[in-house]
């Protein structure tokens, strides 16, 4: 995957093409993951040092630090960089969680639940704040390419609703995500949320099932595939004016 922001479409083609490696791989390789969920591995650097007592130098191995927690871009000072961080960052939790945390269609939907007031927020400040320079591509973006995650967040909160949580309740869930995303380790293919009351949590998982009954599975939904979706501009105004996204590959082309 080079691009999370063009949609999951990007994390998908890895998805399939890291399965279909590990099921017909014979000689025990690893097929490759995107990098959020990438373990860390040592970097095998060596330094040299003086040995005491014969003057000889001796290799010291170095391991790399532990990789960084939670979504870059999160708390970037551009709003329209922060609400799309919220969004790819949403994405691609949900993403691999289905595809390499071992889920259930109903445990991916209730991630999508948890996280459906979040990414309606996040879409409507990307909406909201709108670069006039990408005027004639954000008809291509909100429509195409974000609109059918945002309809699908649409249908969560739907669900969530008529399994009776409230309007505080979903802001409460806006904030355990947001925080879930913030201390995200790409280190786990599943994305850790804080544990929920219990009146809550027994809605929450009264409307993923409910959810996972009534609409196509995430990995599965065809209007998500949105990889034919082209919009150069705006890939090229993340890259340059979201440095923190462009360090996770937001900006970049598939």
């Amino acid at each position: 995957m080079r691009s999370v922001q063009r949609s999951i479409a990007g994390l998908l083609f890895v998805v399939a093409g890291s399965a279909s490696a590990a099921g017909c791989s014979d000689d025990g390789s690893t097929a490759a993951v995107p990098p959020s969920t990438k373990a860390v591995v040592a970097s095998t650097t060596t330094s040299v040092r003086p040995e005491a007592t014969t003057g000889d130098t001796v290799a010291v191995p170095e391991t790399a630090g532990p990789e960084p927690t939670g979504v870059p871009g999160l708390d970037a000072a551009d709003p329209f960089c922060s609400a799309w961080a919220v969004y790819s960052g949403t994405l691609q939790a949900i993403g691999v969680g289905g595809a390499f945390g071992g889920l259930t269609n109903a445990e991916v939907a209730r991630l999508e639940l948890l996280a459906s007031p979040a990414l309606s927020d996040a879409v409507g400040g990307i909406g909201n704040r709108w670069p006039s320079d990408l005027v004639s591509e954000r008809t291509p973006v909100l429509a195409d390419l974000i609109g059918p995650y945002n309809r699908r967040a649409a249908k969560a909160m739907d669900a969530l609703r008529a399994a009776g949580v409230s309007d505080d309740e979903l802001a409460q869930l806006r904030v355990v995500w947001l925080d879930a995303l913030r201390t995200r380790s790409g280190e786990d293919p599943v994305i850790t949320v804080a544990p929920l009351g219990g009146e809550l949590e027994a809605k929450v998982q009264a409307a993923a099932l409910a959810f996972d009954g009534s609409v196509t599975p995430f990995a599965d939904d065809p209007s998500l595939q949105v990889g034919s979706v082209t919009t150069p501009l705006t890939d090229a105004y993340l890259a340059e004016h979201c440095p923190d996204l462009a360090s996770s590959g937001v900006g970049d082309t598939i």
